[in-house]
């Protein structure tokens, strides 16, 4: 029976790719339904052969991770080749998204500010993603002044998260008395676990052991009386992992 349903396998995966060349799909395709024989078979029926699927979404983005990990560069060419057609705005800041994710911050923020021109010089997509590459390039005076920007010609974009990113930001170049005062001002209204963590990180941070235990106390509490999604659950998982570690550190 095993021999019977390899040689299945095996022919099905044939039928797949003589499909995938005949009708001209990108070659790395072979690479997914070799790789993942049954699996790279489904993704590659649901996506090429049966767009509109009411399963389409969610194998979409399971063909996207395993085509990133097969193809990871795939993505940032695509994306730079339309920008060196097309030096739009919208080009520009598709693919500084890009290099952020990837960690190419320099040349994230060099594209950010080629972007910032004219009426985009205040575009709250532009400032917001410039702010990013900003403080994850430990440049956080410089993304705590967009983000005020941000927040004067833009009050209502993304409030809270913006907010937030500030603050982290008043800590990170040392203005902690700054830093606090705002994320507690966010405790109470935040949608989500992520401020309170961050506010017990950093009581941590300034040696209030007891008072960052007990509001990573707060979150895993959270997370066990309410119904929260799968995004919510990663901040409950650190404040687990913060409150093993300052015990074994104790």
């Amino acid at each position: 029976m095993p021999i019977i349903m390899g040689g299945v396998v095996i022919l099905l995966q044939l039928t797949v790719i003589f499909h995938a060349l005949k009708t001209g799909r990108p070659y790395w395709w072979i690479f997914i339904i070799m790789g993942f024989p049954v699996m790279g078979c489904v993704i590659y029926f649901i996506i090429e052969v049966l767009p509109g699927s009411r399963s389409e979404r969610n194998l979409k983005k399971i063909g996207n991770d395993i085509i990133k990990a097969v193809n990871p560069d795939r993505e940032m060419k695509r994306k730079a080749e339309e920008l060196a057609i097309c030096g739009s705005v919208e080009n520009k800041l598709q693919l500084a998204e890009e290099l952020v994710e990837r960690g190419m911050f320099d040349e994230a923020i060099q594209l950010y500010q080629s972007a910032r021109e004219g009426q985009y010089l205040y575009a709250p997509d532009l400032l917001y993603g410039f702010a990013r590459a900003r403080f994850f390039n430990a440049e956080y005076l410089e993304a705590r002044k967009l983000l005020g920007e941000l927040q004067e010609h833009a009050p209502r974009y993304y409030v809270q998260e913006v907010a937030l990113m500030k603050a982290r930001a008043a800590a990170k170049f040392g203005d902690r008395s700054t830093a606090r005062a705002e994320i507690e001002s966010l405790l109470e209204t935040f949608v989500g676990l992520e401020a309170r963590y961050r506010y017990a990180e950093l009581l941590y941070e300034d040696g209030q052991a007891a008072r960052a235990k007990a509001e990573l106390e707060r979150v895993i509490d959270h997370a066990k009386r309410f119904k929260v999604s799968a995004e919510e659950r990663v901040w409950a998982k650190l404040a687990r992992q913060g409150l093993a570690a300052m015990s074994s550190a104790a």
